[in-house]
């Protein structure tokens, strides 16, 4: 059966980072509407939706009725995955939140430490303190996009528990796996950039000299590597 609703890009590109055949735990679900599109468009058998507030479930409950999907989409009241269990999915999902609460709830759920699950995250705010708390975590990057969506730039990344990870150099909390030229790395790139100059200025008012050299290091290595400006 074809989806019977567009999904927006932002959580389009979450779609595309869960594998098919997942059976998948959506945290934080609102209305459903990912788990729907991908239960719908058959990617995935089945789906459960996580979300810590009723009224949200309480549409998504009807949404899953209303598109015929109800009986391989379950739904429950948790906060984060508390409510969840191992066997219950292989690809989670965690978009549309803040970096600092989902490195929370990953931290607080043990069981996602398995090289066997794949986590899909679409953090809003906290990029760089997301990835590297992760490495820290022992999770790895395997794959991120950027995107579009009303207005704004987005990036969305599939991770796996990897324990070890090796450092993955200086310009991987602002940029991690995205790869210079592809759709919309640019834009990205200088949203990255805007706060970075923002940051080094700051530091330069308030005399932390080491550490404004240390970000201008870094804007001239974005803007070499994803920008394509040659520098001084």
């Amino acid at each position: 059966m074809r989806p019977l609703f567009t999904l927006g890009p932002r959580l389009a590109l979450c779609a595309s980072l869960v594998r098919p055949g997942a059976a998948l735990i959506d945290v934080g679900t609102d209305h459903a509407y990912l788990p729907i599109w991908l239960l719908l468009g058959g990617k995935v058998p089945r789906a459960l939706g996580l979300d810590v507030n009723p009224g949200p479930l309480a549409a998504a409950r009807r949404n899953g009725e209303k598109y015929g999907v109800g009986e391989r989409l379950w739904l429950r009241l948790s906060d984060g995955l508390r409510e969840a269990g191992p066997q219950e999915g292989s690809d989670i999902v965690m978009a549309g939140m803040g970096g600092e609460l989902i490195l929370r709830l990953v931290g607080e759920t043990p069981w996602l430490r398995d090289g066997a699950k794949r986590l899909v995250l679409q953090p809003m705010s906290s990029v760089p303190q997301l990835r590297l708390g992760l490495q820290e975590l022992g999770f790895a990057v395997l794959e991120e996009q950027a995107v579009e969506d009303g207005g704004k730039i987005y990036s969305a990344f599939a991770a796996q528990y990897q324990g070890q990870i090796p450092d993955p150099g200086p310009l991987y909390p602002y940029l991690g796996k995205l790869t210079p030229g592809a759709p919309w790395v640019d834009r990205y790139g200088e949203k990255v950039l805007r706060d970075l100059e923002n940051q080094a200025r700051g530091a330069g008012h308030r005399g932390e000299e080491e550490r404004a050299a240390a970000l201008e290091e870094v804007i001239l290595a974005i803007r070499r590597e994803y920008l394509g400006e040659k520098g001084d």
